[in-house]
């Protein structure tokens, strides 16, 4: 009997244990809370600039008033990043009334065109931005044709950009065009009209081959008007004709 009355005394105590210990976090919730020790009274939004502040809050679902403890960061952060010019975002609780949203955008990177035609940005992993205007400018690489539509033909034609950004022979700003064909596969036409034949697959190889090519040329003083890399060891090469200088006679 004295163990069993042992026992029972345990539970008690156990019982009353929890109770206050959940009695204080309601007290201290509720002081919290009615002194508004953790209310929003400030939120800043930087690193934002075709955005505005106004529509990153709006996403966000934070407002000023609303205590801090009611929201957690990782779902804010998805909320805010449904703006497809957003890349990155990280929401900060800068206790105890302070709220700072660091956001990255999205630049554009290349231009795809859509249904008629229309210039579409696109971010370098492949993320449809906005429609082509020219506050934001047109003067960037074009992809263009029914190859866009393949997933792993567009991830290879962004790989191309991606390597040109890097590139000392052939730079991004010196490409015009990305044709991306599911036959023909990618062939690239620079500002100076030289076409580039890559057809698909081992993309990297076959720019590491380019280069080559496009130094040994240089050193040459030959300029190329087509370059085909679509072997990945091996290129062929067609050169324009030197020009005739001014003072040159036919003869």
């Amino acid at each position: 009997m004295e163990e069993n009355s042992g026992f029972a005394w345990k539970k008690v105590l156990i019982a009353v244990s929890v109770f206050v210990v959940l009695a204080a976090i309601a007290a201290a919730c509720y002081v919290t809370l009615r002194l508004g020790m953790f209310t929003v009274e400030e939120i800043v939004v930087t690193g934002n600039n075709r955005i505005t502040s106004k529509e990153i809050i709006k996403r966000s679902g934070i407002r000023e008033g609303v205590s801090s403890i009611f929201f957690f960061e990782d779902q804010v952060e998805e909320d805010i990043k449904k703006n497809r010019w957003i890349s990155t975002v990280e929401v900060v609780k800068e206790f105890p009334k302070k709220v700072h949203i660091e956001i990255r955008e999205a630049e554009v990177f290349c231009i795809v065109l859509g249904e008629e035609g229309k210039p579409l940005y696109m971010s370098r992993d492949g993320q449809v931005l906005d429609t082509g205007n020219f506050d934001l400018g047109l003067d960037f690489p074009v992809l263009i044709g029914e190859g866009i539509k393949d997933p792993e033909l567009l991830n290879e034609a962004l790989d191309i950009l991606k390597l040109s950004k890097n590139s000392s022979t052939l730079k991004w700003d010196e490409i015009s065009e990305v044709h991306v064909d599911s036959l023909y596969g990618i062939n690239v036409f620079t500002n100076d009209k030289l076409r580039i034949e890559f057809d698909r697959d081992k993309i990297a190889e076959k720019w590491d081959n380019l280069e080559k090519i496009l130094r040994y040329s240089d050193t040459l003083g030959l300029s190329e008007s087509y370059i085909n890399v679509s072997s990945g060891s091996k290129g062929v090469v067609n050169f324009r004709q030197p020009e005739k200088s001014a003072g040159a006679q036919d003869g």
